[in-house]
């Protein structure tokens, strides 16, 4: 699975959607466990829970090379020595996740992944679930070597970068939809991000301003393959 990412940080503006970096990208590996029976019976003992949820295991890799402040604080016009400061830095994050989400199908998980059930192409959903997140942000300004001389960049960052390696967890809240072609599922998903650190940027400023931890959209689309499916015709 593989798509941009959105990611809200100390650079851009809170609460602006448009002025977060765009320009992040995922990609992702997952893994499905399933809770019905691998045959089509009354003997199974299908329950709710079975029939309608999965436990999607993911490893994945973010990364942006792009980051950079963004919004009215650094509109055109503006010319002070501040504002200078923020126009002339710039960043970027790498990170792995791993982690798990339960997710909450709408219709019956058994009744979908029949093969001969034609009329169940979409399988829409719900999920909320947990990673762990090691990452590695990188800071850089114009106006000349930050850690040499913290004097360019803005002062509530002089004694607030945070670019060593590090790792945190996350929460995670996700909607999509499966769509059946033939032995395949194509995916799309779209997942809200909460990192309990506000340092994936390598930004922390100790002010009202930055009292937020990072946030993240991942927008993804993928292919998933059954490989039961496949395991059954030989």
């Amino acid at each position: 699975m593989a798509g941009p990412i959105i990611m809200q940080t100390d650079y851009g503006e809170r609460y602006h959607l448009p002025s977060s970096t765009m320009t992040s990208f995922g990609v992702s590996v997952v893994h499905y466990l399933s809770f019905y029976g691998s045959n089509y019976n009354w003997r199974n003992g299908a329950s709710f829970f079975s029939d309608h949820f999965k436990l999607k295991t993911e490893l994945s890799y973010y990364f942006t090379n792009d980051l950079e402040h963004k919004g009215r604080y650094v509109a055109p016009g503006s010319t002070t020595a501040e504002v200078d400061k923020l126009r002339a830095m710039s960043g970027e994050t790498k990170m792995f996740n791993i982690g798990t989400q339960l997710e909450y199908y709408f219709k019956n998980l058994e009744d979908y992944g029949l093969l001969f059930n034609d009329k169940e192409k979409w399988a829409p959903y719900i999920s909320a679930g947990v990673h762990f997140n090691m990452f590695s942000p990188k800071l850089e300004s114009s106006m000349g070597n930050w850690e040499a001389d913290p004097s360019v960049l803005p002062q509530k960052w002089q004694n607030n970068v945070y670019v060593n390696k590090d790792n945190t967890f996350s929460l995670t809240l996700s909607a999509g939809t499966r769509y059946k072609v033939g032995r395949i599922d194509l995916v799309l998903d779209a997942r809200w991000q909460y990192f309990l650190s506000d340092r994936i940027d390598g930004l922390d400023a100790v002010d009202g301003s930055s009292k937020f931890n990072d946030t993240a959209i991942y927008l993804n689309l993928g292919v998933i393959f059954d490989f039961e499916s496949f395991r059954s015709e030989y």
